[in-house]
């Protein structure tokens, strides 16, 4: 069973995605920072990071930035879930090695099949 880790800091958006994830036959653990999302990173195996970018203690970018430079992290694939939904922000978080940006509020279906593609191209 794939495990995702679903961050940002409205607890209402990660039981949403938690529960949708869930009925997909995903394990779904949750954080509420990034300081959080690395501790749960650096202590399980994961195979999908979905990343709110406005988050207090430690931002989205923030977070990308520290994940990027682990090495362990390498091939782990991320995905911006963001009320930002400017290209600054877009261009910023691919250019961070993030595979996509969805936006909120986001498409169920759209979620899930950005959350399955992601993980194709996994080993």
């Amino acid at each position: 069973m794939k495990k995702i880790l679903v961050v940002d800091d409205e607890i209402f958006n990660c039981d949403v995605i938690a529960k949708i994830l869930t009925k997909e036959g995903f394990l779904v653990l949750e954080a509420t920072n990034g300081k959080e999302a690395l501790e749960i990173l650096r202590s399980d195996n994961i195979d999908l990071v979905l990343m709110d970018i406005m988050m207090p203690v430690m931002n989205g970018f923030e977070t990308i930035k520290a994940i990027k430079k682990e090495n362990r992290f390498d091939k782990l694939p991320l995905i911006a879930v963001t009320a930002l939904s400017d290209d600054e922000t877009r261009r910023e978080v691919l250019r961070l090695g993030v595979m996509g940006c969805i936006t909120k509020p986001f498409v169920l279906s759209d979620l899930v099949n950005s959350v399955k593609e992601a993980l194709k191209n996994t080993i």
